[in-house]
């Protein structure tokens, strides 16, 4: 009789945990997986959104030689041709913001700007029991005016577009999004210059899991971003210290999948703030650069239960590891060109990408 009702308990008890292991177990909760999907994606995309943007209003002040002056000097005069004549110079110079070789604002009665750019990343988290790997593409185009000339004002309009094989499930995802960002900078000082942003977005995502269970459901993601920007000289060297800020939200609805079965709705949120910046060596028409920026996540989603009974993981530190060029071409057009490593210090996780921007007055 005891036997029997130790039996009947271990049973009940086995049942009763069941249902609550599933719920959380990322291979089978369609829910959940499309949360920690996102919990990768958002952020890349997020961030290079920001970035992007970023870089355009940061680069209106500061210049895309480090805010050197292409007319040989440090100052906001405007020839056709970069001839770096102070290079011989001794000690830091900070100076009033070149916008000639900038990405957003005129110069002189170039008031109004263009802007476009692109990235392509590669994402691949190797995590067991939460492999996936694939890409992400943004493309960002921007137009901007300069209301004084220490203030520039304009618009970004952003696609997006996902393409990842969820190994962990046996499935996709697949997604497309387009955003619109209001943005604001402000020169500071002769040397720094701050940026705002807010952006708001939709995305359409088709998902596969369990091999040919199929659903399909939309999210809106929202970020707010800001960031100070230094930029000093010595000589041809050019320093630029960055700092900034960034919290983004997404949430997805609920869909029934192809099974008739409703996979609810869930929320993920990110805050990170982020410090380093950019140091190059300009030539008469390029500079190259090298980057770091390390990462800080002050806010994210609690770790989830993977399907081998181990928890996803919960970095909080990491960092972005990048080279590549600013390039002047005249008094109306320039641009950057830029490798970078996203994910140093992530366990798992590798992101990789390539961007480039180009930008013309007019």
């Amino acid at each position: 009789m005891i036997r029997k009702l130790f039996l009947a308990l271990a049973g009940f008890g086995m049942l009763a945990a069941a249902p609550a292991f599933a719920a959380s177990d990322v291979s089978n909760s369609g829910s959940v997986a499309a949360q920690q999907v996102t919990a990768v994606v958002a952020p890349v995309a997020s961030s290079q959104t920001a970035s992007l943007i970023s870089g355009a209003i940061g680069g209106g002040f500061s210049g895309g030689f480090g805010g050197l002056s292409p007319s040989g000097g440090f100052g906001p005069s405007a020839p056709s041709s970069l001839n770096i004549s102070s290079a011989g110079s001794s000690g830091p110079q900070s100076f009033l913001n070149s916008r000639d070789a900038g990405r957003a604002g005129g110069a002189g009665d170039k008031r109004f700007g263009a802007w476009m750019q692109g990235a392509y990343s590669t994402i691949d988290n190797s995590q067991a029991g939460l492999q996936m790997d694939g890409s992400v593409y943004n493309l960002v185009a921007g137009l901007d005016y300069m209301l004084s000339d220490r203030v520039v004002a304009g618009v970004a309009f952003g696609y997006e577009s996902l393409d990842l094989t969820t190994a962990f499930n046996n499935g996709s995802t697949e997604g497309t999004g387009l955003s619109i960002t209001p943005y604001i900078g402000f020169s500071l000082t002769n040397a720094w210059s701050a940026d705002l942003a807010a952006s708001y977005g939709t995305i359409d995502y088709d998902v596969v899991r369990n091999t040919n269970i199929r659903g399909s459901y939309d999210a809106e993601r929202w970020f707010v971003s800001g960031n100070l920007n230094g930029n000093y000289g010595f000589g041809r060297l050019r320093v630029m210290p960055k700092v900034g800020v960034l919290y983004l939200e997404e949430k997805s609805d609920s869909h029934v999948d192809s099974t008739g079965a409703t996979v609810v709705g869930s929320t993920t949120k990110l805050g990170r703030i982020s410090a380093g910046g950019r140091v190059g060596y300009a030539f008469d028409s390029v500079m190259p650069f090298v980057k770091v920026v390390g990462e800080y996540d002050f806010e994210k989603n609690a770790p989830v239960l993977l399907g081998n009974g181990t928890f996803s993981h919960d970095d909080e530190m990491g960092a972005q590891l990048g080279v590549g060029f600013d390039f002047y071409g005249s008094n109306t057009f320039s641009g950057t060109v830029e490798a970078a490593y996203l994910s140093a210090g992530r366990t798992d996780l590798d992101v990789w990408t390539t961007s480039a921007r180009l930008r013309v007055k007019f």
